[in-house]
């Protein structure tokens, strides 16, 4: 970003993850069926395992002030109950964000200057799950069993964060 004159400053970071799962398999114990997490088996009583899961980051600082953007999906999942189809569960997929925006006071020379105790000293906000965004479980009939109402699997949502950091010398 410097140009023609440089030292315009500033990193600019970018990254992108596609996780794509051919096989997930899992064998608890010889002579036990072994467990296929991509098709309808599970460990857990958070479905099972997405085939698809996509990560994006986004990173821009610049003396000291900077952000972070993190984007995360993962497809959708469903468990076959021991009944058959009639006890399927359907796990939706799920997209989340989350923002970082930070200060790195201790590279603010001037602020320093006229407040010595912040030398070392970091602010920053964060907010994970900007749009509070849940996943949808419905069995065979579309319902969602009681267990899986949204805000039993994720009971924090959305979440607010303000941090100081100071290092001392």
């Amino acid at each position: 970003f410097g140009g023609r004159r440089g030292g315009g400053g500033g990193r600019l970071s970018f990254s992108l993850y596609h996780t794509w799962h051919l096989t997930e398999s899992i064998l608890i114990a010889p002579g036990v069926p072994e467990l296929n997490l991509l098709s309808g088996d599970a460990t857990g009583s958070s479905g099972g395992q997405p085939r698809h899961e996509i990560e994006a980051r986004l990173g821009y600082s610049n003396n000291g002030i900077g952000g972070r953007l993190s984007v995360n999906w993962e497809s959708g999942t469903h468990v076959d109950g021991a009944l058959g189809g009639t006890s399927r569960l359907n796990f939706a997929s799920l997209a989340t964000a989350n923002l970082r925006i930070f200060a790195n006071l201790g590279q603010m020379p001037g602020l320093v200057r006229d407040h010595p105790f912040l030398r070392g000293a970091r602010v920053s906000i964060g907010i994970d799950n900007i749009f509070n965004a849940r996943r949808d479980v419905t069995d065979a009939a579309g319902a969602t069993p009681l267990r899986y109402q949204p805000d039993y699997l994720d009971p924090l949502g959305r979440a607010v964060t303000i941090s100081f950091r100071k290092l001392f010398f």
